[in-house]
């Protein structure tokens, strides 16, 4: 079974990854903790003189309080990755002044416990999701034992559980069946993954009430119908199912019932006929609403079909962060290699490019239409749940680059980073500049010889050197490996394949993004580019496809879109060596390196206006109605 290393055993020292890693670091450590925990301190009548925070975090806003169980949970894994003092300390911080708001019976929470009793009563109405942040509150708590072994955040952990446990207790079948329903439109009684962290307590404390407890958030509508190989996606509102299934999955691992294990890998099945180029999923559009995305923006349409789902409102990007972890333990579960291609096309197209690499900070959704732009979480003022789970993200950013099973180690990403791999008392440096070369270089230090097998996905290389001689590799189960004793100061040296393709979206063949490789590429549009300039795209087609070489990606994507143009007959032309896709000088970037630019993923052939009016691209190329303070 292929593991993840621990945080603290690779080092990222790239140019895309680390920074934004260290921009996220940066705004934890210089938040006003005072801040932070200002309404669990109103709301367990503790004085308190700190300036409210905005958006989801108002004073009034029903998820107030889930930021902090994410922040907590992020400066966990920083202070553990880094073995960071100053992290340690804020951890310390922050369980302590929990501590001191935590009530005898249990309760911590920063709104009032009456809004349990508004569910219990209404199961679906006039409440915003209070299971969802009670959630993000034991998650932080839990990751602060678990990473830094604070043995009070455990206590407060068990104590909150304890006290939910007891409340579902006096509940009847029907009623809870009720209030964890998540089938309306944006379910304001979504409950997160509070199944997953109460199976990772029960794991912990061996207490068999709390197992009983969190398998009653395993919901039979969602995954009994998913173990029977039924798919029931659509309308579902995708982030708060994405968290059953996590839950699923650990239960399986628990207990061996095989039923869950289908389920998810159903799950899986199901979800790829409804995923972008860039990973991802979610956006079910329904009518144009001027001004604003579709209400169902967050959901999952129809099986194959997502001819309008480009409303500005399309890829959560906690839809991003979740897929990410379920496709982690597929892997782990099956080994299969189109698990580990699917997610590192996810981990640059949709993780990294969920994060601004100005701040660090993360973008709600992640449009992919035509002349669209991107919008990042303000500091203090918005904390979608996206700045949430966008913040856990950075803090992990470094999982999924190397992978271990014993005597194995994968190469799952060509990223710029140092691997220290405790077990076999070694370190490892890989040097990449992917996708701007087509290459990766290893170094190994060690004292004294190591032997063990390298592996790769065989959709990502096309040779290998070891100390500057050919090696044969073995081909197996979609990978190539090969077995050596290793000594210090040996360099292994990849040749990386990246082909340039075209993706339809799905439902609608006329409109294609490009990928390099795993990479999603996005057309920087010039100020000033008329609309039939920025549509009348190329049309890429399959003999189009190009394989590259150790040359600058600029040049190469110019070349092989610049060939596929003139196949296609489309004027195309270079401006500043980068490619010019439809005669108006718009360059091909990697869409994580774009920040502030306006720019086109998914575009429609030659003389194939985009779907939609130029009015309704313009009104909801940012999604702007899915900041609203509340739904």
């Amino acid at each position: 079974m292929f593991m993840n290393f621990n945080l603290d055993e690779i080092v990222l020292t790239d140019t895309d990854f680390a920074p934004r890693r260290a921009r996220a670091k940066e705004y934890l450590l210089n938040f006003d903790l005072d801040r932070l925990l200002h309404t669990f301190r109103k709301q367990a009548g503790i004085s308190s003189q700190a300036e409210p925070l905005g958006g989801w975090e108002e004073e009034v806003c029903g998820l107030r309080g889930h930021f902090t169980g994410h922040f907590l949970s992020a400066c966990t894994r920083f202070a553990f990755g880094d073995k960071d003092p100053d992290m340690h300390l804020r951890v310390g911080q922050i369980v302590e002044t929990l501590s001191a708001c935590a009530r005898p019976d249990g309760y911590l929470s920063a709104f009032e416990e009456s809004v349990l009793d508004v569910l219990e009563a209404e199961e679906n109405r006039d409440v915003w999701a209070p299971y969802y942040t009670l959630h993000k509150i034991l998650q932080g708590l839990t990751d602060a034992y678990r990473f830094t072994d604070n043995r009070t955040a455990l206590d407060l952990a068990v104590n909150l559980a304890k006290y939910i446990h007891a409340r579902f207790q006096k509940l009847s079948f029907w009623k809870i069946d009720g209030m964890l329903r998540c089938t309306k439109v944006n379910p304001v009684n979504e409950f997160g993954g509070i199944g997953d962290v109460l199976y990772s307590l029960h794991e912990i404390t061996g207490e068999e009430e709390l197992l009983g407890l969190a398998k009653t958030f395993d919901r039979p509508y969602f995954l009994d119908n998913l173990a029977a190989g039924h798919d029931v996606l659509e309308n579902l509102h995708a982030n708060t199912h994405f968290p059953m299934i996590l839950a699923a999955m650990h239960r399986y691992d628990l207990t061996g019932e095989a039923p869950l294990r289908e389920a998810a890998l159903h799950f899986l099945s199901f979800l790829a006929g409804r995923t972008f180029a860039n990973g991802c999923s979610s956006s079910k559009a329904t009518a144009f609403i001027p001004g604003q995305v579709s209400e169902k923006s967050e959901h999952w349409g129809a099986y194959g079909d997502l001819h309008e789902a480009l409303t500005g409102g399309e890829c959560e990007s906690c839809c991003a962060h979740n897929t990410e972890r379920v496709l982690e333990h597929a892997f782990q579960w099956t080994g299969e290699a189109r698990w580990m291609e699917w997610l590192e096309t996810l981990k640059y197209s949709a993780v990294l490019n969920s994060a601004s690499s100005v701040t660090g900070l993360s973008q709600y959704h992640q449009p992919l239409g035509v002349k669209v732009h991107k919008k990042f979480s303000r500091p203090f003022d918005d904390f979608w749940c996206c700045t949430g789970s966008g913040i856990e993200a950075m803090s992990e950013l470094q999982k999924n680059i190397w992978l271990h099973d014993g005597e194995v180690l994968l190469v799952n990403m060509p990223v710029s980073s140092v691997l220290r791999w405790k077990e076999k008392d070694l370190q490892i440096e890989q040097k990449s500049d992917f996708p701007d070369h087509a290459s990766a270089i290893f170094t190994v230090r060690t004292s004294r010889p190591a032997t063990f097998t390298l592996r790769w996905k065989a959709s990502s290389v096309r040779g290998i050197s070891l100390n500057g001689n050919p090696v044969e590799l073995e081909a197996e189960n979609g990978f190539v490996s090969f077995r050596g004793e290793f000594r210090d100061g040996d360099v292994i040296e990849a040749a990386l394949t990246a082909e340039l393709s075209e993706v339809p979206l799905p439902g609608d063949p006329t409109r294609r993004a490009l990928r390099l490789g795993p990479v999603l590429l996005a057309e920087v549009v010039p100020e000033g580019a008329s609309e039939v300039d920025s549509d009348a795209a190329s049309k890429v087609d399959s003999e189009a496809a190009s394989e590259v070489d150790s040359e600058p990606v600029s040049e190469l994507v110019a070349e092989a879109v610049s060939e596929a143009a003139s196949e296609a007959s489309i004027e195309s032309s270079a401006a500043d060596g980068n490619p010019s896709v439809s005669g108006h000088g718009g360059r091909m970037v990697p869409i994580y390196r774009i920040e502030t630019e306006t720019y086109s993923v998914y575009r429609g052939q030659a003389g194939l206006a985009p779907a939609g009016s130029q009015a309704e691209e313009d009104a909801v190329q940012d999604g702007r109605a899915a900041y609203a303070t509340n739904r």
